[in-house]
């Protein structure tokens, strides 16, 4: 039997999160041991990381003594790790610049084994092996042949993880980012596809034959309820004569009060909601009104009297009528 380990998303950086109020580095740090425990425990063969290990885009923004401290929590793994290349583990999110990146400093050093591109590992056990392929993050409109592309060797198993988006229902985030439809995945040659970028734990699902392992990131950063409610997890996947057999492994969190700024969470709701009705307020009277001057405008709309005369104040100013 082959078993591989997988986790995703640590976003690791030298400073906390502005919703968090512990220090982070140990926090991460402590994620990562616990990923190292769980690998030593099921004898695995290597850890895969499905990208965005790192958190700041910029080089310069993440120390050496940081590196220095990934390097050395990585010496004691029991097995490589091979890593994939997310959106935030280079400058841009342009994986041209990764030499220049504290990934490629891992990569570089040894203490991450690449696996993205044409840079694949081959694992084999017992009569078993097992390939993976890693496509990493390359824009917000997604080059859909890099997945149909993908096609099966002489390999029992045919892994892939992408850093991308996907979801049972598929569509765009935002109207902006493409989200692969799982349905998309059914015909295609990998046996099992381990997905990185979303943090939202979308658990492990069936597809006929197929495994789609979308688990989420193995770090809390924000305050949204997913990421306040969610416990961070890697996942097992066992390759044998049998087929595939996948094991979520819940990682040991505080709870959130002791590490959430969540006082911060309702100040932050409170203000949007304020601007929400104020933007929808705006909209409302504009278009109610549109042959009223700027400040009658102003002057109708639904809003505390301290914000009308500034805006009054402003408008005045620029000679507005």
């Amino acid at each position: 039997m082959i078993k591989l380990v997988y986790r995703t998303d640590v976003h690791l950086a030298a400073e906390a999160p502005q919703s968090r109020t512990d220090d982070w580095v140990d926090t991460v740090l402590d994620k990562l041991d616990q990923v190292s425990a769980i690998a030593q425990d099921v004898g695995a063969q290597a850890i895969l990381d499905g990208g965005d290990f790192w958190h700041i885009k910029m080089p310069s923004r993440t120390p050496h003594e940081l590196v220095s401290r990934v390097s050395a929590a990585h010496a004691g793994y029991p097995c490589k790790v091979y890593g994939n290349i997310g959106n935030h583990d280079c400058k841009y999110g342009d994986y041209a610049f990764l030499p220049e990146s504290p990934l490629g400093v891992l990569f570089n050093t040894g203490v991450f084994q690449r696996c993205y591109n044409q840079h694949e590992a081959l694992f084999t056990k017992d009569g078993i092996t097992v390939r993976v392929v890693g496509i990493p993050y390359h824009g917000k409109k997604y080059d859909l042949n890099r997945l149909t592309a993908i096609t099966r060797g002489t390999e029992d198993f045919l892994v892939v993880m992408a850093h991308l988006l996907a979801s049972p229902a598929g569509g765009e985030m935002f109207g902006a980012e493409d989200i692969i439809l799982y349905a998309e995945l059914a015909n295609l040659d990998p046996d099992v596809w381990c997905f990185g970028h979303w943090h939202k734990n979308q658990g492990v699902t069936q597809l006929g034959k197929k495994t789609i392992v979308n688990i989420g990131s193995l770090t809390r950063g924000s305050l949204s309820e997913d990421e306040v409610a969610r416990v961070p997890e890697c996942a097992v996947l066992s390759f044998s004569k049998q087929g595939v057999m996948v094991d979520r492994r819940p990682l040991r969190v505080k709870a959130a009060a002791e590490v959430f700024d969540l006082a911060g969470r309702v100040r932050q709701e409170a203000r949007s909601m304020t601007v929400d009705a104020f933007v929808e307020s705006v909209k409302t009277t504009l278009t109610a009104a549109p042959v009223l001057s700027l400040l009658d405008q102003v002057r109708g709309l639904q809003v505390p009297d301290e914000v009308k005369e500034r805006l009054v104040s402003y408008l005045e100013a620029e000679g507005a009528s």
